[in-house]
C-alpha cells in the first residue's frame, strides 16, 4: 500500500462510513467522529494508518473485517504492488453483516437463486446478544467483554425522585413568590401586573455504588465500574466507592471521559485491589464518614460483593443496619447467587441480608438489567 501521506477530510470520512453502512455495518455518529478524531492524533496519515485507524474504530467484530477491507479497497483504491502487512480483500465478500428490514435504506436486494441458508445465517445476531447477556462476566473473553461494555453503556435506569427542600420560582405553582412580586412591581409604579409563583421541585435521588475489589470479585467489579462511569457521564448524581481491606472513594477518577483511562487511574489509586476483604470495617467507615452526606442519606445504595468477609459478622451486620436506616434503598449484588445451588449461609452474608431491600445476582448482563429495574421501582413502605 502506498506510503505517501494523504489528506483525509471530514467529508471523506462521512462518505466512507456511508459506504460501510450500505454494506451492512451498523456504525453510529460517535464512531464516525472518533474515526475522524483518531486521524488527527497521528503524526502522519498514509493509507496504512488510515486502514488500521478505521478498522479499529469502525469494525467491531471479527466477521466485519473482510467487509471493511473490501470497502476500503473500493473507496480508497486497490492495494498497490508494494503492499505488505495488510490483509488482501477477500474474493467472496458477503453483502450484509446483519439482518435488516426489507426496504430499509441501504439494504441490498436479494438476488434470484440465492440459497435461503445465507439469509438464515444473517439472523444470528439477536441470539448472540441473548447468549452474551446470560454469560458470566468471569467467563467472557476480551471480545465479549468489549461487546458487554457497549451493552452496559445502554443501561439507563430512571432513578426515583424526592421532594426538594426549597421553593423555586416557577411558571406555575401553589405558592406566591412575594419577592418576585415586589421586584416586578418596581417596574410598574408599584402596581402588580402578574402574580409570580413558586413551587418545590423534585430532585433525582443519588446513586451510590460500593464495589468489592477483593481477588474473587475482579471481573464483576470492572463491569459495575463501567456502569458507574456510564451513569456518571449521563448526568446522574453518582458516588462510587471500592471496599477491600479499606474504603476508597473513586468518584473523581471516574469523571474522566475515557472509561479505559478512568479504570487505569483507579488501578493506580486503589491499593487493596485483588487483596483481602474486611467488609464490615469498610462499610462502618462508609457510614461514619458519609452517613450525613448525600452519598448515603436518602441515596440508592448498590453493594456488589460475594459476602466472603474476614471481619466479625456482627461488625458487618451493625454497619449494614445503620446504612439501611440512612439510605433510601439498599440493593446487594452477589455474583455467587447466579448459581441456583447457592444459599447465603456465609456468616457475613447472613448478617447483612436482613438489612438489604433487594438481593440479586450480579454476574451477568441479565442481572444488571434486574438491578436497573430494582432501582427504578418505587419503594412501598
Amino acid at each position: 500500500m502506498s506510503a505517501e501521506p494523504i489528506e483525509v477530510t471530514g467529508r471523506t470520512c462521512v462518505e466512507f462510513v456511508a459506504l460501510l453502512r450500505s454494506r451492512g455495518l451498523a456504525i453510529g455518529p460517535e464512531q464516525t467522529t472518533a474515526f475522524y478524531a483518531s486521524l488527527h492524533l497521528l503524526e502522519r496519515v498514509g493509507l496504512r494508518e488510515l486502514y488500521w485507524a478505521g478498522r479499529v474504530v469502525l469494525a467491531n467484530q471479527r466477521e466485519q473485517y473482510p467487509i471493511y477491507t473490501a470497502a476500503f479497497a473500493e473507496f480508497f483504491g486497490p492495494p498497490a504492488e508494494d503492499d505488505h502487512g495488510l490483509p488482501a480483500p477477500p474474493r467472496d465478500v458477503p453483502l450484509v453483516a446483519v439482518d435488516r428490514e426489507a426496504g430499509a435504506p441501504g439494504t441490498p436486494t436479494a438476488q434470484p437463486g440465492e440459497p435461503e441458508q445465507e439469509a438464515d445465517e444473517a439472523r444470528v445476531v439477536p441470539s448472540d446478544i441473548r447468549l452474551l447477556k446470560n454469560k458470566s462476566f468471569a467467563h467472557m473473553d476480551a471480545d465479549e467483554r468489549r461487546r458487554a461494555a457497549a451493552l452496559i453503556r445502554d443501561l439507563r435506569p430512571e432513578l426515583p425522585r424526592r421532594r426538594g427542600r426549597r421553593r423555586r420560582p416557577a411558571p406555575t405553582g401553589p405558592h406566591l413568590d412575594v419577592r418576585g412580586l415586589l421586584r416586578a412591581s418596581l417596574r410598574t409604579d408599584g402596581e402588580p401586573m402578574r402574580l409570580p409563583r413558586r413551587r418545590v421541585p423534585s430532585r433525582e435521588r443519588p446513586l451510590t455504588l460500593v464495589i468489592d475489589v477483593s481477588g474473587s470479585m475482579g471481573p464483576y467489579a470492572l463491569a459495575l465500574l463501567r456502569f458507574g462511569h456510564a451513569m456518571l457521564h449521563a448526568g446522574h448524581r453518582v458516588e462510587v466507592f471500592t471496599v477491600g481491606v479499606q474504603l476508597t472513594r473513586i468518584t473523581e477518577s471516574l469523571r474522566r471521559t475515557s472509561v479505559d483511562a478512568a479504570l487505569r487511574r483507579i488501578g493506580r489509586e486503589v491499593d487493596d485491589w485483588d487483596g483481602g476483604t474486611l467488609l464490615g470495617t469498610a462499610v462502618r467507615d462508609l457510614v461514619d464518614r458519609f452517613g450525613g452526606h448525600a452519598a448515603v442519606r436518602g441515596a440508592m445504595v448498590v453493594m456488589c460483593s460475594d459476602g466472603l468477609d474476614r471481619d466479625d459478622p456482627e461488625t458487618l451486620g451493625s454497619a449494614m443496619r445503620d446504612l439501611s436506616r440512612r439510605a433510601h434503598r439498599v440493593v446487594w449484588l452477589n455474583p455467587l447467587k447466579g448459581d441456583p445451588r447457592y444459599r447465603p449461609l456465609q456468616r457475613g452474608m447472613a448478617a447483612a441480608l436482613p438489612h438489604v431491600d433487594v438481593f440479586l445476582a450480579g454476574h451477568n448482563l441479565v442481572s444488571f438489567e434486574a438491578m436497573c429495574t430494582a432501582l427504578t421501582r418505587r419503594r412501598v413502605a
